[in-house]
């Protein structure tokens, strides 16, 4: 190959090289000053518990950069490697979802306990040998203060698998 058909393929793929950092910074942009902006607006405007908006929002944040990096390997022109890794990527989720039984039974319960009535930020509660206040409900764990000051850290598969009292309804903004 000669140093001028090496020229005119580069001259080629600029364009390609160009469409996929566009894309790039497009769905950086998108994400994070639409989708972010987006999710926080509907925690201030709507009666949905924060931890139901923080859950939807990092799940919505993780599909539109897996569509973004689609883009980027499309732009490239390297959609067969796209679906490749695609079809890669869906068998090592799989492996990682069966491998880790915990973790998705923990996502699962914070799903529904980011919407139960009886849990909530600043409500005092009783589980098992722990008592104390709602500090923190997220994808995975449920945090309690004792009035120790200690913090327990609760599986959500646990907190959700067990009886808690609620000892009383605080106010999550005070």
């Amino acid at each position: 190959m000669d140093l001028s058909t090496t020229w005119q393929m580069f001259l080629s793929y600029v364009p390609r090289i160009a469409a996929a950092l566009g894309t790039l910074v497009l769905g950086f942009l998108v994400i994070h000053w639409l989708i972010r902006p987006l999710g926080k607006w509907l925690l201030r405007r709507s009666r949905l518990k924060p931890a139901v908006v923080s859950i939807a929002l990092s799940m919505a944040v993780a599909v539109a950069w897996i569509l973004v990096t689609a883009g980027v390997l499309s732009a490239l022109g390297l959609t067969v490697i796209a679906a490749a890794l695609s079809g890669s990527i869906a068998l090592i989720a799989l492996a990682v979802a069966n491998a880790a039984k915990g973790t998705t039974s923990d996502i699962i319960s914070g799903l529904f306990l980011a919407g139960d009535d009886d849990i909530d930020l600043g409500f005092r509660v009783k589980m098992g040998n722990v008592e104390g206040v709602v500090e923190k409900i997220d994808l995975r764990k449920v945090r309690i203060r004792d009035d120790e000051g200690h913090l327990h850290v609760l599986p959500n598969r646990t907190v959700e698998g067990t009886e808690w009292i609620v000892l009383s309804r605080g106010d999550p903004s005070s």
